[in-house]
């Protein structure tokens, strides 16, 4: 059998040649950049510092969306209150009167200044 060194190359050629071998090939030789990359001592500090500016963000949103709930708590129990307040505190004086007549007469109602 006669091997032809020409049809390998060109086979290997044409088959290197295809786009997604391309793609794949262009893929494997990233992948081994960014992993040399981020083994670095620079990329390891850019990561730690990147992370603890997150948290410190993270924990600064939540102290203010906790005193935002606090505010509002605050503002609703204060309303509740108010509203306590104008129900139980009646602005009529009403006394027990036997006849109709004096009964219309007794029966007052305050004017809120």
């Amino acid at each position: 059998m006669v091997v032809d060194n020409n049809s390998y190359i060109n086979r290997t050629r044409n088959f290197l040649g295809q786009k997604h071998v391309k793609y794949f090939i262009g893929g494997l030789i990233t992948a081994y950049a960014i992993k040399k990359i981020s083994e670095t001592e620079f990329a390891h500090n850019l990561a730690v510092d990147t992370t603890a500016e997150y948290l410190s963000i993270r924990d600064s949103i939540e102290e203010s969306v906790e005193s935002i709930k606090e505010d509002a708590e605050d503002i609703r129990e204060e309303a509740m209150r108010q509203r306590k307040k104008d129900v139980f505190e009646s602005d009529i004086d009403i006394e027990v009167v036997d006849d109709e007549e004096e009964l219309d007469k007794k029966i007052t109602i305050k004017k809120p200044i």
